[in-house]
């Protein structure tokens, strides 16, 4: 089985159009569908916002349904200045935004640095050929503004921001899944992300969410 995993309803909508014959399971911590995808079977969930809420999710999929790997899209706020509103993003590594790197080295897995398997990696870039290859971080916080998001560059040279890869990652890692994450920019994570997030949301989510079908369907049965 194939997990796929989005933070929000609107990130999930296309994934859950081309399913086929999709069931909807809710039980506390889990609203997901299952059904297959391109053949393959497939639980699509979506996990909530922020962190806590998308570790939680990713490791209630794992410990009941034991997925042989775990895909996560949605949107996310451009950090590096390369980057443009549908721009896709594909993690490479993901870490956190909201911790030290003191904390991280000496109290997370991985030294708090998650690579995404490289298989699954080069596969959603051969679908993409555009998309850019580098860090995502992830924080609790929104990120919208400019001083934020120079201080991300700065510290972990990330491409793009989000609230929920690094934890999708995080778990994965722990539970030994492979795992790729990709992120589609709504927002240029300034001053104009808010306003800019609520028009490019829907379409981001879609864009995203296109890449990983496409991901899927390559895979062998």
């Amino acid at each position: 089985m194939i997990a796929i995993i989005t933070a929000m309803d609107v990130e999930l909508e296309t994934l859950r159009a081309r399913m086929e014959s999709p069931q909807s399971v809710e039980k506390p911590g889990l609203s997901a569908w299952i059904g297959t995808l391109a053949g393959h079977p497939v639980i699509a969930a979506v996990c909530g916002v922020g962190k806590v809420c998308a570790a939680q999710c990713t490791q209630q999929i794992i410990s009941e349904y034991h997925p042989s790997l775990v895909l996560h899209s949605g949107v996310g706020g451009a950090a590096s200045p390369k980057l443009n509103h549908l721009d896709l993003v594909v993690a490479r590594e993901l870490t956190y935004r909201d911790m030290t790197d003191r904390v991280k080295r000496g109290c997370l897995p991985f030294g708090g640095v998650f690579t995404a398997d490289p298989s699954l990696t080069a596969l959603l870039l051969d679908q993409a050929p555009e998309a850019h290859l580098g860090c995502i971080a992830t924080g609790d916080l929104f990120v919208e503004s400019q001083e934020e998001k120079e201080r991300v560059i700065r510290d972990y040279g990330a491409l793009c921001v989000e609230m929920e890869g690094a934890a999708v990652a995080h778990v994965c890692a722990v539970n030994q899944i492979p795992f790729a994450i990709v992120r589609c920019i709504s927002d240029l994570a300034d001053g104009s992300a808010y306003g800019d997030y609520k028009q490019f949301e829907k379409l981001g989510s879609e864009k995203s969410a296109n890449l990983l079908c496409q991901v899927v369907e390559k895979l062998p049965l």
